[in-house]
């Protein structure tokens, strides 16, 4: 007995030791090999359900301003702590609708080369000596009686310094305009995000970002239809006689946003509410976008998701997308200018927003994921 006795126990010290080194020596250096981003997006839904404490408490790395989730690999392995960005909703109103955009430009766009050349057209002044430069007024003020001034600015996404005689020829303008589509609007506040990328200034065609402005009706008149290498146009004008829909709070590399009025009526004609799907959920596969081609109407269309990027940082090319739909690309001839800001929709959840079309094959584009756009 005594022999059997020590024979389980060697076979005890055995297992537990094998037991120990599979773990150090496979599982731990797995765990450790395994790339887990240090920061990741949860709607609050996903948060309660995965946060280690309850949402209402704050215990250890928690903090009111920053909450964490422990990553476990097979849902019991404890791999790391991340920090947790949560959305600010579950469920949005989806949008589709075309809006008619009047920006205000963060700084002074210039509109044609200056006469010495240190100027070019599509630059957007940011300070003058040192001094922020919202609008054409705060240019004229900050350079009055002055024959050299030191300015920032940006041009081409590049942030440059440059000395300028201010007495020159010098042609500016602080506001923009142009039509997108309405991605989302918050029904908690009203809050809207739109167009999904940086807003273009129409005749510099330049990138710029907003520090305001409001939204309006829009009209579309027709359509002209992508042909080649050609991108064709939503042909739409804002109706600048009609009561303001929202103001826009800012407009960055991720769309614009802003706050629909009470009695605006976008937000009276939104009715379709539906859940939103972080990054981590969307695949290749079916899906649809919601878009109008009249202007009034919003329609859902066939496409499909050909690829997603894993991507850690925003970006407003998340995803591949191919329009598939028979109806939509015979209208169009694929994706063209104005539908831009477009939902996508991806198993009942809102997953992203078109942002560009490919030039190459006019039925494919990019869209953004739904917690990469502005909101």
């Amino acid at each position: 007995m005594k022999i059997k006795s020590n024979l389980r126990f060697l076979r005890g010290i055995l297992f537990t030791t094998l037991a120990f080194s599979i773990y150090v020596f496979l599982i731990v250096p797995f765990v450790h090999g395994i790339t887990t981003p240090d920061r990741i997006v949860l709607t609050p839904s996903e948060y309660a359900e995965r946060a280690d404490v309850s949402p209402d408490n704050l215990t250890g790395t928690d903090t009111e301003t920053e909450k964490y989730i422990t990553v476990k690999l097979l849902g019991f392995i404890p791999i790391k702590k991340v920090l947790v960005d949560i959305l600010p909703f579950d469920k949005i109103l989806v949008g589709g609708m075309p809006v008619g955009i009047l920006g205000q430009i963060d700084g002074v766009l210039v509109t044609s080369d200056s006469p010495d050349g240190v100027l070019k057209k599509g630059d957007v002044i940011k300070t003058v000596n040192g001094l922020a430069i919202q609008n054409c007024t705060d240019f004229t003020n900050a350079v009055s009686d002055q024959t050299k001034v030191d300015i920032t600015l940006e041009r081409n996404g590049t942030k440059l310094k440059r000395s300028l005689n201010p007495q020159q020829d010098i042609k500016l303008r602080d506001t923009t305009n142009g039509v997108g589509i309405l991605t989302m609007i918050n029904p908690e506040n009203n809050q809207f995000s739109a167009l999904g990328h940086q807003m273009t200034d129409f005749e510099t065609s330049s990138a710029v970002d907003l520090s305001g402005g409001e939204i309006r009706s829009v009209k579309t008149y027709g359509i002209i239809k992508t042909q080649g290498k050609q991108t064709g146009i939503l042909q739409s004008s804002i109706q600048q006689n009609t009561p303001t829909q929202g103001s826009i709070t800012q407009g960055t590399n991720f769309g614009i946003t802003g706050c629909l009025t009470p009695d605006s009526t976008i937000l009276t004609a939104s009715t379709t509410t539906m859940p939103v799907a972080t990054r981590y959920n969307v695949h290749p596969g079916k899906a649809t976008l919601r878009t109008s081609l009249d202007g009034t109407t919003v329609e859902e269309f066939d496409c499909e998701i050909l690829k997603t990027r894993y991507q850690n940082r925003r970006h407003d090319k998340s995803m591949v997308i191919r329009i598939t739909d028979p109806r939509l690309l015979s209208t169009t001839g694929g994706i063209v200018h104005g539908m831009s800001g477009s939902p996508i929709i991806q198993d009942g959840h809102l997953v992203g927003a078109l942002t560009h079309a490919l030039t190459h094959d006019p039925a494919k584009g990019y869209a953004i994921y739904i917690d990469f756009i502005e909101y």
